[in-house]
């Protein structure tokens, strides 16, 4: 190498991701993998990505996306020690103790890395040294305090030691909306000293899956009903099942039979569902398919005639993204940052409201017109923002930081 090339090599920024979230982590994982390509695509003039991985999984992603790869789990002792360190001792403490102990620490200086981005807001990047770039999908165990597998004792403490931290000591947060930067500030403002400086929207993207498939002739339709609205969704209580099938019956009342299919996995709400089914008498209308692989979700997406996402969290959330990509109209709960995300592409609805629920499925469900001018509107919102804009702004933040 001559002296220019050695000189150009050592004037680059080293730039690390923390990936430990495994495929079957859903929307954690496929955000992992929005932010590692988005990474990928930076200018390798000036920044090189190593990768950080917990699991092999990852191995064959960063090799095709041509980023070093660096294998940084960590052994038994060491995770008990930094157990313990975490439980029982103040956090600067625990963050000298790790430079000294902990592996991911010592791997950090010896690459040189002068950011680590951790895409899922590991607890572990408060404990490290070099500068942590964070990412805060959401704050509901302080704004949902009726739904246990948000906001249960143990579970709100835990939340709430990593954000206070994350908010205290990371360089940069980014957040999904000015939702989530509202009360990324109103929750943790007090406590952290300049917190409204650090903190930067980076709005969602549809998953790499969907992009993958933009451009192919459409999926073979599932072996699901001929028609039918679509909710993907994991059956935890906030996602409001509940509220649509009762809205389902409510249109049935009004001789308007609208079959539903469901994908995800089952949850602290999945019986509730199964016996309101039964209670309703929907068994006719109601398909519940369980986890689905990337290509069938696309398939019931793009044969769907609607998305209905009744959900009580947020601020944002994905599957309307994934809608808009795929020409599915959608509703969606009108709450938190979500009319911010979707614009005048979705119709909006009280998730507490059964009758504006089915006053939303009824319409899509009568209207061709309207399910065109949705659909319509989701490609313009998904042209406006997706994978090229996303690595955009990541870029300019990394510049700015």
């Amino acid at each position: 190498m001559n002296e220019a090339a050695g000189n150009a090599e050592k004037s680059k920024k080293r730039i690390g991701i923390y990936l430990e979230r495994r495929p079957n982590s859903g929307g954690a994982y496929q955000y992992c993998l929005a932010m590692l390509k988005s990474l990928a695509a930076l200018p390798k003039e000036r920044y090189e990505i190593i990768a950080f991985i917990m699991y092999e999984e990852w191995r064959p992603i960063t090799e095709r996306l041509g980023i070093r790869t660096v294998y940084a789990q960590k052994n038994r002792i060491e995770k008990v020690i930094y157990h313990l360190a975490e439980i029982t001792l103040p956090v600067p403490v625990c963050r000298r103790m790790c430079r000294l102990l902990h592996p991911f620490a010592r791997a950090l200086l010896r690459e040189q890395i002068k950011a680590c981005i951790y895409p899922c807001a590991d607890k572990i990047s408060f404990m490290m040294d070099t500068p942590a770039v964070v990412s805060v999908f959401d704050l509901m165990h302080r704004y949902l305090t009726d739904f246990p597998e948000i906001s249960a004792p143990e579970i709100y403490k835990s939340r709430e030691r990593s954000y206070t931290n994350i908010a205290r000591y990371a360089r940069m947060i980014f957040v999904d909306s000015e939702v989530g930067r509202k009360q990324m500030l109103e929750c943790y403002g007090a406590q952290a000293a300049h917190l409204d400086r650090r903190i930067y929207p980076l709005p969602f993207i549809a998953p790499d899956y969907v992009y993958e498939s933009m451009g192919k002739p459409p999926y073979p339709k599932p072996e699901v009903f001929d028609r039918y609205i679509f909710y993907p969704a994991q059956f935890w209580k906030h996602k409001n099942h509940g509220r649509l099938l009762s809205a389902l019956a409510l249109l049935k009342e009004q001789g308007v039979c609208v079959n539903l299919v469901c994908s995800g996995t089952d949850k602290n709400g999945y019986e509730d569902v199964c016996r309101q089914i039964t209670d309703l008498k929907l068994e006719d209308q109601i398909m519940i398919l369980g986890y689905v692989s990337n290509e069938e979700m696309v398939a019931l997406y793009q044969h769907a005639r609607a998305l209905v996402m009744p959900t009580f969290g947020g601020p944002t959330n994905i599957p309307q993204l994934e809608a808009f990509v795929l020409g599915c109209p959608v509703a969606t709960s009108g709450i938190f940052g979500i009319p911010e995300q979707v614009g005048e592409a979705a119709l909006l609805f009280d998730p507490a409201d059964i009758n504006e629920i089915a006053e939303c499925v009824k319409r899509l469900w009568q209207d061709d017109l309207l399910c065109e001018r949705l659909i319509r509107a989701g490609h313009e919102r998904a042209d406006a923002w997706g994978e090229r804009q996303f690595t955009e702004r990541l870029y300019g933040l990394l510049e700015e930081l």
